[in-house]
């Protein structure tokens, strides 16, 4: 995303009633800030069927549980649309509403074809929000940028980016440059203990990188986390400097054959303190 996003996507959750969240302010006003188009995905509430005594599900009641969720499907996505268009925004509005697919593959779908997908940040305990961030994250090969409940500047003066050298960080770098370039200070944040910095492509040489493509001001900092918490020691030096933004690949491991967040990425997704974009 090294030019300035011209397609973005917002992924949000269906509500009834319908309600501004702190995800479609900030997609909105970033859209605005970079004259791009927003498409406005709307997911799905989850339906939990109800079970008859005899055992087998309720055909009516199952039938009434779809139609209602299609319906605020449809009017959340219709509502986010009016949204945009009050404030100038050009709209597209799309609603994943397949029954013979998961519930996020639409929308990581469609994330391929923008250049950043938003996302309202899931709470600790909202596994069906992490779910359908980790789908666009895995599958899409875009980044997305999660906002937590206390919102977001889409124009952040301080910039942090979670340095590590790897494949992951430098993709996520790439993919944020447009905020980069915009920012009055970036921090490249390395945090010793968490794993060998000895063989990672040095801090010095990203902040070389950034200055050729337009960003000033970049700062190296080392952080210690001697108990080994190394999301909490990010979050503190977030709310240190005021970082608006947390830049940081996101790292992932297999089991049975499912990808999975590390657990650095799985903490920062359920508590970033800024908005935080993620690249895979």
């Amino acid at each position: 995303m090294a030019d300035q996003p011209k397609c973005i996507l917002l992924g949000l959750e269906a509500r009834d009633p319908f309600a501004i969240t702190p995800a479609l302010d900030y997609a909105v006003a970033l859209a605005r800030r970079f004259e791009a188009c927003l498409t406005v995905c709307a997911l799905p509430p989850q339906v939990y069927l109800p079970v008859s005594r005899v055992g087998g599900p309720g055909a009516g009641l199952i039938r009434q549980e779809i139609e209602a969720m299609e319906k605020t499907t449809v009017e959340t996505a219709r509502a986010a649309g009016r949204v945009a268009g009050a404030a100038g925004v050009e709209c597209i509005t799309e609603q994943a509403l397949s029954r013979l697919e998961r519930r996020a593959a639409h929308l990581a779908r469609l994330a391929r074809v923008n250049d950043l997908c938003i996302m309202d940040a899931p709470g600790e305990d909202d596994a069906a929000q992490a779910g359908a961030v980790e789908e666009v994250l895995f599958d899409s090969g875009r980044p997305v940028l999660l906002v937590p409940a206390s919102g977001g500047d889409p124009a952040p003066r301080h910039v942090a980016i979670a340095w590590d050298g790897s494949a992951r960080a430098a993709r996520a770098v790439d993919d944020s440059l447009s905020f980069l370039q915009g920012a009055e200070r970036v921090y490249i944040v390395s945090v010793t203990g968490e794993k060998d910095l000895s063989r990672m492509a040095p801090g010095a040489d990203l902040a070389a990188y950034l200055v050729r493509h337009g960003v000033a001001g970049a700062a190296l900092e080392m952080l210690a986390a001697p108990d080994g918490d190394i999301a909490a020691r990010i979050n503190a030096f977030i709310a240190a400097e005021g970082i608006g933004l947390l830049v940081m690949g996101a790292f992932v491991h297999s089991r049975f054959r499912e990808a999975v967040l590390g657990g650095v990425t799985r903490s920062m997704l359920n508590a970033a303190p800024a908005p935080l974009l993620l690249a895979h």
